[in-house]
């Protein structure tokens, strides 16, 4: 796979795959977009729901809670990197922030030097003030070093599992199998689009995601487009159109629907 490096609007980086002509995210803001899509209206909104529901029972925050995250189109791996200095920046002041069990599936990873070609330490620096550069570029390098089909704790309360595959073909049982697989999980749809992948936006990709992920787990996904929308309904999810991040007029969440069935 032939790459080239783009800046994107906001200073951060981003791969232009050079045989489809399409970038690895949006050059309006790479960064920009994994935070608002992902971050924001991924898991940061799903982990206030569960502290609103933790209040109502009268439970205790924080503890063991935790969210699996599972990113279709590891790529560069920018919104695993984002996710972590979301988290490690609430938990550097003393805010409640989930443990996070990231698992990033990529058919194609991209070479070690080419990922640190890439300015996300810098750029995320500039963000989470409370993070050392020193240690982003450290996890940054764990990230994509580390080995595959492993957990690896990449910082405190952050486990990675990097597999290597196509979302067409990994069976149903990879969106169950992570440490917090009885609560609800959230997915990063970020696959290349539909323009240029039309099978990995199919009814029969969303239902084995909902059929294996549990209830009230989200999808958010940058793609707007009606048949994606439709798509996702008819595998079982409830369709939410948000405002998208610069350069973007909407985004899609998605909220499973669908209860597991245990024999």
């Amino acid at each position: 796979m032939r790459h080239s490096v783009v800046v994107s609007a906001d200073g951060s980086n981003t791969l232009k795959l050079l045989d489809y002509d399409e970038c690895y995210h949006s050059s309006n803001g790479a960064c920009a977009e994994a935070l608002h899509i992902y971050i924001k209206c991924g898991v940061e909104w799903l982990w206030q729901q569960l502290e609103v529901e933790k209040e109502k029972k009268k439970e205790l925050s924080g503890g063991n809670s935790g969210i699996a995250i599972y990113d279709i189109g590891l790529g560069t791996a920018l919104n695993c990197m984002v996710a972590l200095a979301w988290q490690q920046s609430l938990l550097a002041v003393g805010k409640s922030a989930p443990h996070l069990h990231f698992n990033g599936i990529e058919k194609y990873p991209i070479e070690l030097q080419e990922a640190l070609s890439l300015n996300f330490p810098e750029h995320l620096a500039e963000l989470f003030t409370t993070i050392p550069l020193s240690r982003l570029k450290e996890w940054f390098y764990s990230i994509h070093s580390c080995n595959w089909e492993e957990d690896v704790e990449i910082a405190p309360k952050f486990l990675l599992k990097k597999h290597c595959g196509d979302i067409t073909t990994v069976e149903g049982s990879y969106f169950a199998s992570n440490k917090f697989s009885s609560s609800p999980c959230v997915v990063f749809y970020d696959t290349f689009s539909p323009a240029t992948q039309p099978q990995l936006w199919s009814k029969d990709i969303f239902c084995k995601i909902a059929d294996n992920v549990a209830h009230g787990s989200i999808l958010t996904t940058y793609c707007s487009k009606g048949i994606v929308k439709q798509a996702l309904r008819d595998a079982g999810f409830t369709v939410e159109r948000l405002a998208g991040p610069p350069g973007k007029r909407h985004i899609v969440r998605a909220v499973n629907n669908v209860y597991l069935i245990e024999f």
